[in-house]
């Protein structure tokens, strides 16, 4: 029977788990305290960065946590379990696990920051012209309904069956996903600034990765894709050796979207792994992120509007909000045990494809 006690009902209880198994794992520690912002509790938060082999390694393996905050549980109770297993690593190797990028989200429960802001769009020069989303213009009046009931819930999903079967597919999901820089109480929304979170990630990859030769980077997430599956997405284009790396480290499914729930995949602006790529010139990357199924895409397509509506209409109607809130963890963070010990499972034998492949020569 796999052991579920790594899983958390707080960022505060997911924290202290994974410190504890870093540091019996002899990890070295680093943290990033948010100079701002508390957790539901008054708990400080943190980037959590753990450090298990040299220093100095030339082969640098990171597996990041909390990138869209709820998201980040099941990944920290998948770095918790790999600690803990006291792995040995090839020689000049390192393995840096970031536990909660967006710590915010994380303790709060929720996909975006402090600021409505998806971390995961973020990551762009903000020192140039926004990138431009004219398709999210025209979806933004239907998706921010001010009343939560079925009723209305049926009528935007009959704008955005309307809309997609006008444009395609992958127009769609470019206007629904792709990222947006316009408005702020609408979802997927990139922000007009770097957020601390930002930030903090770019410190934590330039101080303990930046000297390596040899990066590859895994972001853990939850949604797209099969029930107790995960998938992988490799955005490195085809015939690169970045993409090759990948598949040869974690199989053809690395690279052939099997799995993915989504017809056409968006061109995402500001990713996280997009961030790692161009912070390391000098190094060879080679990044996927992996994505623990849930629920089928309608309903995390439900999910991401009904964060928006919790944050912008749902203090009017405190019970109704509660409900949304209960079937939103759900659907990014399930209790099922099935579904949790398919999550350490899958993840130690993903995790440790990757530590063979980059620390392979």
């Amino acid at each position: 029977m796999t052991d579920l006690a790594g899983f958390s009902d707080s960022y505060a209880e997911a924290r202290k788990k994974f410190v504890d198994a870093a540091r019996r794992a002899g990890a070295k520690l680093a943290s990033y305290q948010h100079p701002d912002q508390r957790g539901p509790g008054g708990e400080a938060l943190y980037l959590d960065v753990s450090v298990l082999g040299p220093g100095d390694a030339s082969k640098v393996f990171i597996v990041g946590s909390g990138t869209h905050g709820i998201e980040g549980y099941p990944g920290s109770a998948a770095q918790r379990a790999w600690l803990r297993g006291r792995p040995r690593l090839p020689k000049d190797t390192a393995v840096v696990f970031l536990h909660a990028h967006n710590p915010w989200g994380f303790a709060h429960k929720t996909r975006v920051t402090e600021e409505n802001v998806d971390l995961n769009r973020n990551f762009i020069d903000f020192s140039r012209p926004l990138p431009k989303n004219r398709g999210y213009e025209d979806l933004h009046p239907a998706i921010a309904i001010r009343d939560w009931n079925e009723e209305a819930i049926a009528g935007v999903f009959a704008g955005l069956d309307a809309y997609r079967g006008k444009v395609g597919e992958k127009a769609f999901s470019d206007a629904f996903n792709g990222g947006q820089y316009t408005r702020e109480d609408g979802i997927f929304y990139g922000g007009t600034r770097p957020q601390w979170s930002n930030d903090a990630f770019r410190a934590a990859v330039e101080t303990h990765v930046g000297r390596a030769r040899k990066v590859a980077f895994m972001d853990l997430h939850t949604g797209i894709g099969p029930w107790c599956e995960h998938i992988y997405l490799c955005f490195h284009p085809e015939g690169s050796p970045a993409r090759e790396r990948a598949r040869a480290w974690w199989g053809e499914r690395a690279v052939n979207l099997q799995g993915v729930t989504h017809k056409k995949l968006a061109t995402y602006n500001g990713t996280i792994i997009g961030a790692v790529t161009e912070m390391l010139p000098s190094a060879e990357v080679t990044c996927v992120v992996v994505v623990f199924g849930t629920r089928p895409r309608h309903e995390m397509q439900r999910a991401s509007m009904a964060q928006r509506w919790m944050r912008f209409e749902g203090p009017r109607d405190p019970v109704l909000a509660a409900k949304v809130r209960r079937e939103y963890e759900a659907a990014f963070y399930p209790a099922e045990p099935e579904w949790r010990r398919a999550v350490l499972a899958q993840s130690q034998e993903f995790i440790d494809r990757g530590v063979a492949g980059v620390g392979g020569s």
